[in-house]
């Protein structure tokens, strides 16, 4: 009997803890443990989203460096490509008038290929950052326009490949830059009337940057402005952006002074006289992330772009420095023929 006693309080004495469930302080133990490995794994979470944040900032940043140097680069190197023209001015040019829109001054200062300013700015830019380089260039463009797609507002090169047509009294043989009112006759080598030279839209651009993006909330872009020949609408000139945060151009210009074709002297202030004789540009320019990092001191950061001054920002945005060297293509080739 006394052993079934004992054996019946047992299960009773276990019924009741099953019963009774965990206590107070079991459950407020378990709600600490619990807010720990939720608070550690929400501290986790943001500091990998920031990261994650962070990285796509310098990837962003890189990428838009590596890309404003790559459109440099094409439309630097190609300046003065006009077509089949190989002599182009009998007395030398000092200035391009960047600004011009007199289709006359245009064709006259064919011999420059590029202009630039390191300080200040051209006077038709008027949004420019204060400080920044821009560089002005001209040439054709290398895909032929149909006549039938001429536009009366842009300006065309068109280049004879007959001989006939090189000893012509006709004034503007044996090449045309010309509106595309006007008439586009000159002949491929075969000296056929039917069979004409091709037609290319001539490009005269600035590049520079802008203190906006086309949002207009303080993101420094480089930007390019499109001139047309005379004013004849409000587009003139025709500005559009291409990269964002790109803070800081500077330009260094190498001048031949031997006629052989090779860079003698570097310069980032060429004199007048020195501007036909442009064969290459040495380019630095600073990309800026376009959001700033916290924590991210840039104070202790001083860049310099080659021989202009060393600045050292006091804010928090990441940057970095690109530099390359683009030889004019075709000013060289023409010296070294």
């Amino acid at each position: 009997m006394e052993k079934r006693r004992i054996l019946a309080l047992s299960r009773t004495s276990l019924r009741r803890s099953r019963e009774e469930g965990v206590s107070l302080i079991e459950l407020m133990i378990a709600m600490t443990l619990g807010l720990l490995v939720i608070g550690a794994m929400t501290t986790i979470f943001i500091n990998n989203s920031q990261a994650r944040r962070e990285l796509d900032k310098a990837a962003q940043q890189l990428e838009n460096g590596r890309y404003a140097i790559q459109i440099l680069r094409d439309e630097i190197s190609m300046a003065a490509y006009y077509d089949a023209l190989s002599n182009i001015a009998s007395v030398p040019s000092t200035t391009a008038s960047p600004c011009s829109t007199d289709i006359d001054v245009w064709k006259a200062s064919m011999d420059i290929a590029v202009e630039g300013i390191n300080a200040g700015s051209f006077g038709c830019i008027t949004t420019s950052r204060a400080g920044t380089g821009m560089i002005f260039l001209q040439r054709a463009s290398t895909a032929v326009t149909a006549p039938a797609s001429l536009k009366n507002n842009l300006a065309y090169l068109q280049v004879s490949l007959c001989g006939d047509e090189y000893v012509s009294a006709v004034p503007d043989k044996p090449f045309r830059v010309k509106t595309g009112t006007n008439a586009f006759d000159l002949q491929k080598i075969d000296c056929t009337a039917a069979n004409r030279a091709p037609i290319r839209q001539y490009i005269r651009r600035i590049l520079f940057i802008d203190q906006n993006n086309v949002a207009g909330d303080g993101i420094p872009t480089l930007k390019r402005a499109d001139f047309r020949p005379e004013a004849l609408d409000a587009t003139n000139p025709d500005v559009q952006a291409l990269v964002e945060g790109i803070e800081d151009l500077h330009f260094e210009y190498a001048v031949d002074t031997t006629g052989d074709g090779s860079p003698d002297v570097f310069t980032d202030a060429p004199a007048a006289a020195q501007l036909v004789n442009i064969v290459g540009v040495r380019v630095w320019l600073i990309a800026r992330a376009t959001d700033p990092s916290p924590g991210y001191a840039a104070a202790s950061k001083t860049i310099k772009l080659g021989p202009k001054a060393a600045v050292t920002f006091n804010d928090s945005y990441k940057r970095h420095v690109f530099n390359t060297y683009i030889e004019l293509i075709h000013p060289v080739a023409r010296r070294t023929k």
